[in-house]
C-alpha cells in the first residue's frame, strides 16, 4: 500500500477464493498529478509500471476514471484519443497501450485493476471491447462515490474485502456499458423516447397495448426505435412487454386465488391457451405448476 498527499494505491495478492468469485480486483488507487510532473508516479510494482517511450502490455484488465484535467491515450492496433474530464478508459489482457496527463494540466486519476472469468466472458460476449476502450461516463457522482468508497474499503480493511471491490467494480463496469449504449449526439433530439416508451409499456401493460402505435405517438422510425431500445434494455419492445406480463402474471399466481384464465385476461392475453404455452415455454412450468411450487416455500 502507498499513499501520499496526492496519491493512494494498493495492489492485492489473489487467493483461489477470489478466483472462484468470478471477479476480483488485482489493484486501486487515485492519484492528482500535478502540472509538469513526471509520469507515471514511481513506487508501482514490476509489471504495472511504465513509460511513455516503451508503453505497456497488461495481462489482465483496468478502468481509469479522469475526473479533472486533460491527456491522452494510445493503445494498439490504431487506438489515439485526447482524455477529457468525465473520460473514462479501459485497458485490456495483451494489449499495448500508454497514457499520460498533458504538462501544461496534469490530472486527477482513479483506477482500478480487475480480472476474472466474469470480466473475460464479458469481453468475449462484447460487453467490453478493446475497439472502443474510451467513453466519458456523464454520472460523476457516482463514479466518484463509487471509488471512494473502494478505497475506504481498503484502508478498514474490511472482511471480504475482495468481493466488496469485486461489487464495486462490477458497477462501475455497468455504467461503462451504459455509456457505450447511449445515444450519439446527432440523435439527442430523440434521446427521451426510449426512456417515454418504457414508462408507457410498465404503466400500461395490462392494456391492448400496439407498440407501433406508441412508436408512431413518439414521431420515431420503427427501426430505429427497436434497435436503440434493445439497446437499451437487452430486449425487443415486444419481448419487453410480453416479461412484464409474465412477471405480474407469476405474483398473482403466487398471491391470489385468481384463476389461471382470469390472470390471463388481466395481463392483456385474450387466450388462456396461448397465455399457458408462453409461459411453460419460459419457465418449464405451467401456470398451476408454479403457483402449487411457490405455494410450498
Amino acid at each position: 500500500m502507498k499513499s501520499s498527499a496526492g496519491a493512494f494505491f494498493r495492489y492485492f495478492p489473489i487467493g483461489r477464493r477470489d478466483k472462484n468469485w468470478g471477479l476480483y480486483v488485482t489493484a486501486v488507487g487515485e492519484a492528482r498529478i500535478a502540472p509538469y510532473t513526471v509520469y507515471p508516479p514511481s513506487g508501482h510494482p514490476k509489471g504495472y509500471a511504465f513509460d511513455w517511450q516503451h508503453g505497456r502490455i497488461l495481462d489482465g484488465f483496468a478502468l481509469l476514471y479522469i475526473s479533472s484535467g486533460r491527456g491522452k491515450f494510445e493503445a494498439k492496433p490504431n487506438v489515439s484519443r485526447p482524455i477529457e474530464p468525465g473520460d473514462a478508459f479501459l485497458l485490456f489482457p495483451r494489449v499495448w497501450h500508454r497514457y499520460a496527463p498533458d504538462l501544461e494540466t496534469g490530472w486527477h486519476e482513479h483506477w482500478v485493476g480487475f480480472d476474472g472469468e466474469t470480466a473475460r466472458h464479458w469481453l468475449r460476449h462484447r460487453f467490453i471491447s478493446a475497439k472502443k476502450p474510451v467513453l466519458k461516463i456523464n454520472v460523476e457522482d457516482t463514479v466518484l462515490a463509487t471509488f471512494s468508497r473502494m478505497i475506504q474499503s481498503v484502508q478498514a480493511n474490511r472482511p471480504a474485502l475482495q468481493q466488496i471491490l469485486a461489487g464495486a467494480t462490477a458497477n462501475l463496469l455497468g455504467l461503462f456499458y451504459s455509456a457505450q449504449q447511449a445515444q450519439p449526439a446527432a440523435e439527442t433530439h430523440n434521446a427521451n423516447a426510449i426512456e417515454l416508451a418504457i414508462a408507457r409499456i410498465q404503466n400500461e401493460y395490462a392494456r391492448d397495448l400496439n407498440v407501433k402505435l406508441l412508436v408512431k405517438e413518439l414521431g420515431v422510425s420503427y427501426s430505429w426505435f427497436r434497435a436503440r431500445f434493445s439497446a437499451h434494455t437487452g430486449l425487443g419492445p415486444h419481448q419487453y412487454l410480453l416479461e412484464l406480463r409474465l412477471a405480474r402474471a407469476r405474483n398473482l399466481l403466487a398471491e391470489t386465488e385468481l384463476s389461471v384464465k382470469e390472470i390471463a385476461v388481466e395481463m392483456g392475453f385474450e387466450d388462456e391457451h396461448y397465455f399457458s404455452r408462453l409461459f411453460r415455454q419460459k419457465l418449464n412450468l405451467t401456470p398451476g405448476e408454479w403457483r402449487s411450487r411457490s405455494r410450498r416455500h
